[in-house]
């Protein structure tokens, strides 16, 4: 589950900034992985992305007692697609929880809001519907999508989690979530 907590600035004077403007909130995301057991009881352990471990009931103590909201669970196993160049936050977000790290070889870069999320196969304003969707995008550091689209590097999605990227030098490596794999069989590119 994600939980969306919404935590309030604390400002001088009952809510009012230095100038004498009202005091927006401030909002934290966290991701909370949890059984169904610990949904159900409140009683276990769960995983905090960015914490680690934590009972339960420590999840209450980091959250508060302020206002916050748990959106439901996301299948990252469900592909999706849009029919446009954009990309909404729905999507973004899904790429970020399927590719923490950026997808460039070697890349060490947290996947965040401002990275830029790069069409695998270049989006085609006449082509098929869906062209922009988690199966066809990939976190890259502005450098790296530079490098992608006008070094002559190519890049091809193997499976789900691996990307395939080559060096207009011929070397191939493979970027899947466990790091990057350079390829040595000495077979050509298709």
């Amino acid at each position: 589950a994600q939980i969306k907590h919404d935590a309030y600035a604390t400002a001088p004077a009952a809510g009012r900034g230095r100038s004498g403007g009202r005091v927006r909130p401030g909002q934290t995301e966290i991701y909370v992985h949890l059984t169904d057991h610990t949904l159900a009881t409140g009683d276990g352990i769960l995983r905090v992305e960015g914490l680690g471990p934590l009972l339960a009931s420590q999840l209450a103590e980091l959250i508060g007692h302020g206002p916050y909201t748990v959106k439901p669970v996301i299948d990252l196993n469900d592909a999706i697609g849009v029919d446009c160049y954009e990309i909404p936050d729905r999507i973004r977000e899904r790429v970020k929880l399927i590719h923490p790290i950026e997808q460039f070889p070697y890349g060490t870069r947290e996947t965040d809001r401002a990275i830029d999320l790069d069409h695998i196969r270049p989006y085609d304003p006449l082509g098929p519907p869906g062209q922009t969707g988690t199966d066809n995008l990939a976190p890259l550091r502005r450098y790296a999508h530079r490098v992608k689209t006008h070094g002559r590097w190519k890049v091809r999605r193997l499976d789900r989690k691996t990307l395939e990227w080559t060096t207009p030098h011929g070397y191939r490596f493979h970027v899947t979530p466990t790091g990057t794999h350079r390829i040595t069989d000495p077979t050509p590119d298709p």
